[in-house]
């Protein structure tokens, strides 16, 4: 199932309205958000990984926080859409045994699942509901955990895991999303 245009369209409205200009008073750049965002407890080894994300997006560098937060969630969005894709593509490629036929099955199932979930998170972040954004966003995050775990027993037997780079960037990125949220409370 392609992803519409129409949640791209609202995620650049969203982009927009969420004030992607910085102020004069509220002058961060990417680094210090990132910094803020990822300073606390187990998530500080993501504080490159945030900065790269998103100094590579257009727009990052103008943008205040809840303009990153945009970003990210727009990243986000892009990356899942990506992920089904790279299922899809080795789906179509054969070749796998039925264990990791089933993984890949549940890969698509899980990120497609998740392509919903990400849209009712933007609409959370738009309206302000930061709390319900966050708890979308975890939902989100287990799509690509649950890949990864799909990936176990099959991995195990093949020692191959298709899925690891692209299941660990999704991760990364809902969780810098979600962060840089949590820092605007």
């Amino acid at each position: 199932m392609a992803a519409s245009p129409v949640p791209f369209i609202l995620l650049l409205v969203l982009l927009a309205a969420a004030g992607t200009h910085a102020s004069p008073a509220s002058s961060e750049t990417v680094e210090q958000i990132c910094a803020r965002a990822t300073s606390s407890g187990a998530h500080r080894d993501l504080a490159p990984f945030c900065v790269s994300s998103l100094q590579a997006a257009p727009g990052s560098d103008l943008a205040d926080a809840r303009g990153l937060a945009a970003i990210a969630t727009n990243l986000t969005l892009a990356n899942y859409t990506a992920a089904v894709a790279t299922v899809k593509a080795l789906q179509r490629r054969g070749g796998w045994s039925a264990a990791e036929r089933g993984a890949l099955a549940t890969c698509r199932a899980r990120y497609i699942e998740a392509l919903n979930v990400v849209h009712s998170a933007v609409h959370a972040l738009a309206t302000g509901r930061l709390g319900d954004y966050a708890a979308e966003m975890r939902a989100v995050r287990k799509a690509a955990t649950d890949c990864d775990d799909a990936f176990g027993a099959a991995a195990s037997e093949s020692g191959a895991a298709p899925m690891r780079k692209v299941d660990r960037d999704a991760v990364d990125l809902t969780t810098v999303a979600t962060l840089i949220v949590r820092a605007l409370e």
